[in-house]
């Protein structure tokens, strides 16, 4: 499978990296298996820099409502995503839709996505990004 996920309690941390060409059936799946391992609270970090999908806005929309699907008001932790700047693709659209409903970041490392989010788990402002189409990601 293109989607491995490794769930590391002590950190509150789940970590997902795509690779290859990833289709929103294995998406689907993988969300259900975060659901349920009922980490919603936890951080999240979701490589995808080095994979790509076909997925239009209405399959993320329906990703996206698989995620909000536990109880009402229960916290639901920051993502991170590590993207290919020179693509678009499920990072960015996941978080045009989510948007407000969590923080949801995009960064262009694995090193800055760790740090902004020990920073966001302190509360301690990040720095700024550059934008590509739109949305801004993070160095």
């Amino acid at each position: 499978m293109p989607i491995h996920m490794d769930i590391m309690r002590i950190d509150r941390l789940v970590v997902f990296v795509a690779r290859g060409h990833v289709t929103a059936e294995e998406i689907a799946e993988s969300i259900g298996a975060l659901v349920e391992a009922n980490v919603p609270g936890f951080a999240k970090i979701v490589d995808v820099a080095g994979s790509a999908s076909d997925l239009t806005r209405e399959q993320v929309e329906r990703i996206a409502a698989l995620l909000r699907g536990g109880p009402e008001g229960s916290p639901r932790g920051p993502v991170a995503f590590v993207v290919n700047p020179q693509r678009t693709g499920f990072a960015e659209a996941f978080a045009e839709v989510t948007q407000g409903e969590r923080p949801v970041e995009l960064f262009s490392s694995l090193h800055a996505a760790r740090r902004w989010l020990k920073e966001a788990a302190v509360g301690v402002p990040s720095a700024p990004g550059s934008l590509h189409q739109g949305v801004r990601i993070r160095d």
